[in-house]
């Protein structure tokens, strides 16, 4: 199942010890729930995927962007560690994905929650649950248009504590699992799938070698066009009686464009009864069946609709199923058909919502289609930021999502619905934050972290997530410098320019950041921003510039590992300073050097690259420094042996550094290589998991007799 009805809690629960001091217990004993299998740790009590206060109720993929998403619905009034003045606490998402054989991992989310009162909206409905999305970008395996891709995606929801990686069976204390198949986009075609007879032809005048070549390169095919009503019938007369696809469903398309063509008039009529006769079929059975059809959920349906993201990077996301092998105009290899979805939302809990945009996902008939059907995602960005309110005053909001297969919906009435789809409506949280003001810019995100979590020293708080993914800057809270190209994110002003500039806080000019910057635009186009001679941007609407990124600073050695200043300021068309106008400073601490890495072999069994005897004990020094340590790993290649210490998180002593030490016994006779990684905890490019990284290597070489 991908998709659950969840009933509302009550608003008055009062929090068990469990759950306010989960991860106190943890800490004292990590199988306190005994949701771990195998562990040496004796369970307390049988706590284990408990949705009491959380569910994952949806997972969506939407194939043309490859983004894999599930929605979390927060049910409860408290029991989230605090309310929204305060960190709050964290619901954990691990995606797995299916291929056939073995779930793989494909990533980690989060998003923050709050302890937030219950309360009545405008129609006097109690605002919960609550719905969240998260996501991932995977990199999905493809194949031709005539084998569909259909693995199974997993969802891992796990309150306050990180579902082990690789690790598809993780059970939760606080959260659940939730699985669906999902569709891949086929790859291109290639010259051999396409023509066997172009290949056996260029055989003849070209090499084998430039044969082989052409033989792989991705035709570029133009999309193919919807079927004709006549394709259409011949295509689905071939339907069994229990799988089979009325006129009135696949000629809709054809039916729908006739009866809202402008001017309708008895010409257009008989042309199309024409085209319908020929083809065998019966317009008026056609028509009398849409007359009678509204909200139709037979073959596609709706489920989940929840807000992703904060720091001005918000996105509605609605999820879908797909439930029939065909009704679809046609298979991976056509155009398909499209199921549209608009959203609608009331941000002020006015009784009144105001239309979004509408997002369209092709599908397609696969006859291979699994029992639980499969399962679609559709996301729109979206600006809130005009509707934030600080976070002694919770924001809630309603939205709403319309799906309608084949023809648009509505994009006046909220309410209107087709003939083939259904309405979601859900309340979802408004990230707290002040309304933007062009005489107080600011710059909302800095290397991937929120402002607000990082310290005046320049160096993440404990506390620090990224924004995008709402995972943590360290694992262990330490405080983390930053590296490599530095983005600088924030909301626009459209009819403004603005100027990001730089200073080494010890002191020296300021200096313009500039560069062309690559902008996404909310349908996922890009396009070029260039700074004029003055180092000054136009600021871009909302739609133009769904990340609000500002700038790209580009920071190396060369920079120094030290602090320096970021300012924002604003401009009119001309360049000229606003009156009035405040710029926002930051300080950010660089750290782009890589930390010390070394290891040898004693010198005293034999040292580096020596010949030892399979059985024989070797031991040996390394040395994993930087000022801003992170962690390190220890090991072998090609094959995995115990050697010890494996890694860590806590650095070595100076020169000569710790020791390690590995048994060789049970290994194979093979040249070997004891690899050491380090890393720090600079935040390079702006990206969570990516940091400054030393390496060092020693060979050796076991034998079976020396």
């Amino acid at each position: 199942m991908a998709a659950k009805k969840v009933s509302l809690a009550a608003t008055a629960v009062k929090v068990p010890n469990e759950r306010a001091n989960f991860t106190k217990l943890l800490a004292a004993n990590p199988n306190h729930f005994g949701n771990i299998v195998g562990s040496v740790f004796k369970p307390a009590v049988q706590i284990i995927k408990n949705t009491t206060y959380e569910e994952v109720t949806c997972v969506g993929f939407n194939p043309e962007t490859n983004v894999l998403e599930a929605v979390i619905q927060v049910k409860l009034a408290t029991g989230y560690a605090g309310n929204l003045c305060t960190s709050g606490s964290y619901e954990y998402v691990r995606f797995f994905l299916d291929y056939g054989s073995g779930f793989e991992d494909v990533g980690l989310a989060a998003v923050n929650v709050h302890d937030i009162p219950i309360t009545n909206d405008c129609e006097k409905k109690a605002d919960r649950p609550l719905s969240y999305a998260v996501s991932v970008t995977v990199q999905p395996k493809r194949n031709w248009c005539g084998t569909p891709v259909l693995p199974k995606a997993r969802a891992i929801l796990s309150w306050q504590s990180i579902p082990t990686a690789g690790d598809p069976n993780y059970s939760p204390v606080w959260g659940n699992h939730l699985d669906c198949h999902i569709q891949i986009k086929p790859r291109p075609i290639l010259f051999e799938e396409v023509s066997a007879s172009f290949l056996a032809e260029a055989k003849k005048v070209l090499p084998p070698e430039q044969v082989s070549a052409v033989a792989k390169i991705p035709v570029p095919l133009p999309d193919p066009p919807p079927l004709a009503i006549a394709d259409l019938a011949k295509l689905y007369s071939t339907q069994t009686a229990k799988s089979a696809v009325p006129s009135h469903r696949f000629g809709f398309a054809h039916l729908a464009q006739v009866m809202k063509a402008p001017g309708l008039g008895a010409e257009t009529i008989n042309t199309a009864m024409s085209q319908w006769k020929a083809a065998g079929l019966d317009w008026q059975v056609a028509i009398n069946a849409i007359l009678g059809l509204s909200a139709d959920v037979s073959f596609e349906q709706l489920e989940c609709l929840g807000l992703e993201g904060d720091s001005g990077l918000e996105r509605l996301v609605a999820t879908f199923r797909i439930k029939r092998p065909s009704g679809y105009s046609g298979g991976l290899c056509t155009h398909g058909s499209t199921e549209y979805v608009a959203f609608w939302a009331d941000w002020d809990d006015t009784c009144t919502y105001t239309y979004l945009g509408t997002v369209p996902v092709q599908v397609h008939d696969i006859s291979t289609i699994p029992p639980d059907g499969l399962c679609y995602d559709a996301v729109l960005p979206v600006d809130v930021s005009a509707h934030r309110a600080p976070c002694n005053k919770p924001k809630i909001a309603r939205v709403r999502a319309v799906l309608s297969w084949a023809a648009p919906p509505s994009t006046t009435d909220p309410n209107a619905l087709n003939t083939w789809g259904n309405i979601v409506d859900t309340h979802v949280q408004i990230k707290p934050g002040d309304v933007p003001n062009p005489l107080s810019p600011k710059i909302a995100i800095l290397g991937g972290i929120p402002t607000s979590q990082i310290g005046g020293s320049g160096l993440t708080t404990a506390a620090a997530h990224f924004a995008g993914n709402n995972l943590p800057a360290d694992s262990l809270g330490r405080p983390c410098p930053f590296g490599g190209i530095v983005e600088v994110q924030g909301l626009s002003f459209p009819g403004f320019k603005y100027r990001v500039q730089v200073q080494p806080v010890g002191g020296g000019p300021w200096q313009n950041v500039t560069g062309d910057l690559m902008l996404t635009r909310w349908d996922g186009t890009t396009f070029i921003s260039s700074a004029d001679v003055n180092g000054f941007y136009f600021y871009q609407q909302f739609q133009n510039n769904i990340e609000n990124l500002l700038a790209n600073w580009g920071t190396s050695i060369a920079n120094g590992d030290v602090q320096w200043r970021v300012k924002l300021e604003i401009a009119d068309f001309f360049d000229n300073p606003i009156l009035g106008a405040v710029p926002d400073i930051h300080v950010i601490q660089l750290d782009n050097t890589a930390p010390q890495a070394s290891v040898n072999i004693d010198p005293t069994i034999g040292g580096d690259c020596g010949k030892f005897a399979v059985g024989a004990k070797l031991k040996g020094n390394f040395i994993a420094r930087d000022v801003n340590f992170g962690s390190f790993s220890l090991g072998t290649l090609p094959f995995a042996s115990p050697i010890t210490p494996s890694g860590g998180t806590v650095q070595t002593a100076p020169a000569p550094g710790d020791t390690w030490n590995l048994d060789t016994a049970g290994m194979k006779s093979c040249g070997y290589v004891i690899d050491l990684n380090v890393a720090d905890r600079s935040i390079v490019n702006s990206s969570w998991g990516a940091h400054n990284w030393g390496f060092a290597s020693v060979g050796f070489c076991l034998l079976d007799k020396l």
